[in-house]
């Protein structure tokens, strides 16, 4: 049986990747420790809006419904990360759903459980898409209770009412 190389550029890249999410890491714990939780879920929150209003640039013109943006959205940016099969979206009545289940965090190798900051990041991002993609719409955002950050919870329900 051969053994199997990882080229050294991949390898290099590899270990890049590995410094990167260690400063991350210990820059979030720093944050933290220094700042409050209160602070980082902000951070977090802001830039998941971020995030999303450069997504709208990249979608702008190319949906007509909820269903068809929330769709895009999941294409553009979810399932690229956790695949098509971990990303869901249901309109129900006034409500949309997008549920996830598996978590981005989780999958690039950070600890979750009892990180529900990471999940401020993608509420931020829900909410001001759907608003900006909708501006003649109201939408509210329902804070979610199940998250996988959460203890026993097998996926998250971000939710948003068009009251």
């Amino acid at each position: 049986m051969s053994e199997t190389r990882i080229p050294p550029s991949q390898n290099k890249r590899l270990m890049q990747l590995k410094f990167i999410a260690t400063i991350f890491d210990l820059s979030l714990k720093e944050i933290k420790d220094t700042l409050g939780f209160e602070t980082l879920t902000m951070i977090f929150r802001r830039v998941g809006e971020t995030t999303a209003e450069s997504i709208m640039k990249r979608l702008e013109g190319k949906y007509k419904s909820e269903k068809e943006f929330g769709e895009k959205l999941l294409e553009a940016y979810f399932w690229p990360i956790i695949g098509k099969e971990n990303a869901k979206l249901s309109i129900e009545g006034n409500v949309i759903t997008i549920e996830l289940l598996n978590c981005p965090y989780k999958k690039a190798g950070f600890p979750i459980k009892d990180s529900s900051f990471f999940c401020d990041y993608t509420q931020g991002l829900v909410d001001v898409a759907f608003k900006k993609a909708f501006p003649s719409k109201k939408f509210d955002f329902n804070p979610p209770t199940e998250l996988l950050a959460k203890e026993g919870c097998k996926r998250c329900f971000f939710k948003i009412v068009e009251s």
